[in-house]
């Protein structure tokens, strides 16, 4: 139910009594199994993340062969497409905030993880010497920048830019860095 209303009317539109009403229960029976309304909106986000690392694992295995930069602009491909086509479910992964002193918990911040081992493996076909936490400040690197890209540019923030010329920026700075990390590897360096 959260799922759905989540993805229908953005995170924003979300509380606790329009899930029991849509539920057809009282505000108190979701709090049976989730202690609090985060507590809930990260079970979601969490499921929202495992749906986007079966779209990564499916293109790693269709992918296996081909050289790393195309892996690669394939992965930042794939987000903008789940951004695009998940658009409200994608931003209540960024916009949920927990309150002040609490921290992500180590199982929804794994789940992030995951995602991140999933870059790291082409990573370390361009550099075998990085060590694992080279690879997965790297990967981090990485991810950060494509998001932030596919942010940018699909939040009206900046100015809307069209969906080409956003695949072009993104497979720009991949293959940028790519080329980068092949020229210089950066296990010396990180």
């Amino acid at each position: 139910m959260t799922e759905r209303q989540i993805a229908e009317n953005g995170l924003a539109a979300v509380s606790t009594r329009s899930i029991a009403r849509g539920a057809g229960c009282s505000g108190g029976s979701i709090y049976t199994r989730f202690s609090d309304f985060d507590d809930l909106v990260l079970a979601v986000n969490s499921r929202v993340l495992s749906r986007f690392g079966s779209i990564l694992a499916d293109l790693r295995e269709s992918a296996r062969n081909l050289p790393v930069e195309q892996r690669l602009c394939g992965m930042a491909d794939a987000y903008l497409d789940f951004a695009l086509g998940e658009r409200n479910a994608w931003s209540a992964l960024f916009e949920h905030r927990l309150p002040d002193g609490r921290s992500l918990p180590d199982w929804h911040r794994d789940d992030h993880y995951r995602l991140f081992a999933m870059i790291e493996e082409p990573l370390l076909e361009l550099d075998p010497k990085l060590t694992p936490a080279q690879a997965a400040a790297l990967a981090r690197t990485i991810y950060s920048a494509v998001h932030g890209i596919v942010s940018l540019s699909i939040e009206d923030r900046l100015g809307r830019v069209d969906e080409a010329s956003l695949r072009g920026q993104l497979r720009l700075v991949i293959l940028a860095l790519a080329a980068g990390l092949r020229q210089t590897p950066p296990s010396g360096s990180l």
